[in-house]
């Protein structure tokens, strides 16, 4: 209904979580975080204050304000979601945020959270949530 609204409106497409895309330069970036426990706790505390409220605790995109927009937050344990973004990508995406027209579906946390450093422990954390695949040892 709101592609058709945009449509017949001469607004641009609304952009939805499947097409949403970080810049080849961006998916290219490495983290330049060193992975270690001290990263990891600190993105988890960075995680549980400004993630958890749509992604969930463990990452599921069951939190408990997940049913309040348009799109479902993604499950970000999914092995093959974990797969195939990049840790830069990841980073863009906590970075930016996704916005569709004026909605906001993902805020971007680069104000929120000021220090690069700290994103990449975010992507660090993340990483660590990837649920193991059927008949695979976690």
């Amino acid at each position: 209904m709101r592609a058709l609204l945009a449509l017949t409106l001469g607004l641009a497409s609304p952009v939805h979580a499947a097409d949403w895309e970080a810049p080849e330069q961006e998916k290219a970036r490495p983290n330049p975080v060193a992975v270690t426990p001290e990263a990891i706790t600190k993105g988890k505390a960075l995680y549980r204050r400004h993630c958890t409220s749509c992604h969930g605790p463990a990452g599921k995109g069951d939190g408990p304000a997940a049913g309040f927009g348009a799109e479902i937050p993604d499950d970000l344990t999914d092995p093959a979601r974990q797969a195939r973004l990049t840790d830069g990508e990841i980073f863009w995406k906590i970075s930016n945020g996704l916005r569709d027209g004026a909605e906001i579906v993902m805020p971007g946390f680069s104000r929120e959270i000021s220090s690069e450093e700290n994103r990449w422990k975010v992507v660090a954390f993340l990483r660590t949530l990837r649920s193991a695949a059927p008949g695979e040892a976690r």
